[in-house]
């Protein structure tokens, strides 16, 4: 009986050790890669670079839509807090916090993903910033500078257990300093008008970190699981759509079958594009195949 007892203890031990022992592998690969040290400077911007704060409002409070995560004050909020994917808050990005921030190293937090102390920033859209123009990024800065001190205290991040897994198994870019090309030279921003150039200027910095890369849509990575997918916005994807459908889901958030569309597609603020925005972007999407 006792023999007996030891190798079934023995037997059920097996998978437990086994768990704990993958539990403590995931452990120590988050840890590692959220607190590893990014050599990235701080961005130096050209002497000829221009900031306009008109340009930068309108990149934070429209165009890239900083205030859905960051908070209508900027001072930053829950972006998720749940037991299985954890807690990420958006941090303050008032004066506020950044009073002892130089100007290169809030660019470099928006462009790279990079904090003060050269950490990763956890699900910071840097992989849609990255190709935001000198002159944009440095407008965003200028206008950050300016809007009210929050007095408000950063919170700590903790992925859960779901996130933890997405993030070791690379199926979500939660840390987009792991995947941007730091040394890449500045996007240069075409003329605002009504073209194709526009058009993937504005798909490249604000849309492409939900509909992927290849504007094909799906799961919007680290997104909770009650999220619906990203629509795809290929040919493909949208396929009979004309271009009033799309100025009405982007100004309306009606798609063409009458239907609200769901967030977290940030209708509130894509009704606020310009004209010149709206079609600017279908005349890019009718490219996209």
């Amino acid at each position: 009986m006792n023999k007996i007892l030891k190798w079934t203890g023995i037997v059920l031990s097996v998978p437990v050790i086994g768990v704990a022992g993958l539990v403590g592998w995931v452990s120590l690969s988050v840890s590692s890669r959220m607190n590893k040290t990014y050599q990235v400077p701080p961005v130096q911007f050209a002497v000829d670079v221009k900031a306009d704060i008109a340009v930068g409002e309108r990149i934070v409070q429209i165009r890239n839509g900083c205030v859905d995560c960051h908070g209508p004050d900027l001072a930053g909020k829950a972006v998720m807090d749940n037991g299985a994917m954890g807690r990420v808050y958006a941090n303050n990005i008032t004066p506020g916090a950044l009073k002892d921030w130089s100007d290169g190293e809030v660019a470099r937090a928006i462009r790279h993903g990079i904090g003060k102390k050269g950490q990763p920033l956890v699900l910071m859209p840097s992989h849609d910033y990255q190709y935001l123009s000198a002159s944009d990024l440095a407008s965003v800065v200028a206008y950050l500078r300016t809007v009210k001190a929050v007095a408000k205290e950063n919170q700590s991040q903790k992925l859960g257990p779901i996130a933890s897994m997405l993030l070791v198994t690379n199926k979500a870019p939660l840390l987009p300093a792991e995947k941007i090309e730091h040394t890449a030279a500045f996007h240069v921003k075409p003329p605002e008008t009504v073209s194709v150039e526009f058009g993937q200027y504005l798909s490249d910095t604000a849309c492409i970190g939900c509909h992927s890369p290849n504007l094909k849509g799906g799961p919007i990575p680290g997104g909770p699981p009650d999220w619906p997918p990203a629509k795809d916005l290929t040919q493909t994807g949208l396929g009979k759509w004309k271009e009033a459908d799309f100025v009405k889901a982007m100004k309306e958030g009606i798609n063409p079958q009458g239907e609200k569309i769901k967030a977290p597609m940030p209708t509130a603020l894509t009704a606020k594009y310009s004209e010149t925005e709206v079609k600017a972007l279908w005349a890019y999407l009718q490219t996209v195949n």
